[in-house]
């Protein structure tokens, strides 16, 4: 047989391959998908956790992301809205934990007031392998087993093989994932954060990986718990693939022995407290700068004491200015420069009073 030959076969062969395909995939005019009925996006918890789609809370070390993960199994395994707020779907749930050993998910489902008899299935440390093929049928075949329509997995790092920092890795990973979406399950996964040293970066940034993990989602939580007092959290909805995402929410955590649960505060502006961190350390600078300091290097040395950006800086100083705790002249050229303002005279009346 000549090169000629094995090349007529090889063409053949890709032509045959590419048929094969076509026969099995739809494509579909403007007009036909104009013309489809498609049932409008639904959700498992509403308005963050999509129906049959796959949802990732990212948070760093320690930021109660596996605690609310339970709590969500609780809250769709009882019907009831997630934190009091967010309705969620009753369903049955499968947690799958490579993070953490039965006696801990045992405990804090305790503390959580989980009943015994809610339809919750936990598979712990078990190597559980998301591109292995045989280990996702054997999950499926479970949840149809057992009509489980939720599956929560706790962590992303746990369950793959792959570099988490290479794209093409990881977008094996999420098409397995995918799958079991295909097979209509709703799948939320935990992820870590990686650790910041300087200004706080978007919820996606922050997100530890490649860039096509974000990509891969439906929807995306990021927790962060407050500096000052860690039994509060703020969630930020970093992403919602077909819906608008919601504003950042604060939760307070509540804890007595034995006992842990969560409370929902309503909406919160991450970008009142940084303006608010600002206002308590300008004065500070001031007292200590009798001379003055210069509107722009007032913002950029409150920079280097507090993690806020410039223009919430800006928004601090103004207000400072309009409450009359700070004063400001002019300097040479167009700069303007603050001080302290000092607190008014008593009038007489006052003294005597």
């Amino acid at each position: 047989m000549n090169m000629q030959s094995l090349k007529d076969i090889a063409e053949e062969a890709k032509k045959k391959a590419v048929k094969k395909w076509k026969e099995g995939v739809e494509f579909l005019s403007l007009k036909e998908l104009m013309g489809m009925s498609i049932p409008p996006n639904q959700w498992k918890i509403d308005q963050i956790v999509p129906l049959e789609g796959i949802t990732i809370i990212s948070a760093p070390p320690a930021s109660y992301k596996t605690w609310l993960i339970l709590q969500m199994a609780i809250d769709i395994a009882q019907g009831k809205p997630f934190l009091g707020k967010f309705p969620s779907s009753l369903g049955k749930v499968l947690m799958i934990d490579e993070e953490n050993h039965k006696r801990l998910i045992q405990k804090r489902l305790k503390a959580l007031g989980a009943h015994e008899d809610s339809p919750i299935h936990v598979l712990s440390k078990e190597n559980f392998v998301a591109t292995e093929e045989r280990m996702t049928k054997g999950i499926l075949e479970y949840c149809d087993e057992h009509g489980i329509d939720t599956i929560f997995i706790d962590s992303l790092v746990r369950i793959n093989r792959s570099d988490e920092n290479d794209a093409g890795n990881m977008s094996t990973v999420f098409r397995a994932l995918s799958g079991l979406c295909d097979a209509k399950k709703t799948v939320i996964i935990t992820h870590h954060e990686r650790k910041e040293n300087g200004a706080r970066s978007s919820a996606a940034n922050r997100m530890r990986g490649s860039s096509d993990i974000q990509a891969a989602v439906d929807s995306h939580l990021a927790i962060s718990r407050d500096r000052d007092d860690p039994s509060h959290l703020y969630v930020e909805h970093a992403k919602s693939r077909e819906e608008l995402e919601i504003p950042m929410f604060e939760i307070v955590v509540h804890t007595e022995t034995d006992r842990t649960w969560f409370e929902h505060l309503g909406s919160y502006d991450m970008g009142k407290k940084k303006k608010d961190e600002a206002k308590e350390v300008i004065p500070t600078v001031l007292r200590e700068r009798t001379e003055g300091v210069a509107k722009t290097k007032l913002v950029a040395e409150v920079r280097k004491l507090v993690d806020v950006g410039g223009k919430n800086v800006q928004k601090a100083i103004e207000e400072l200015i309009n409450e009359g705790l700070v004063r400001t002249e002019k300097g040479s050229g167009n700069t303007v420069v603050c001080f302290l303002a000092e607190p008014e005279a008593e009038s007489s009346t006052e003294l005597v009073n």
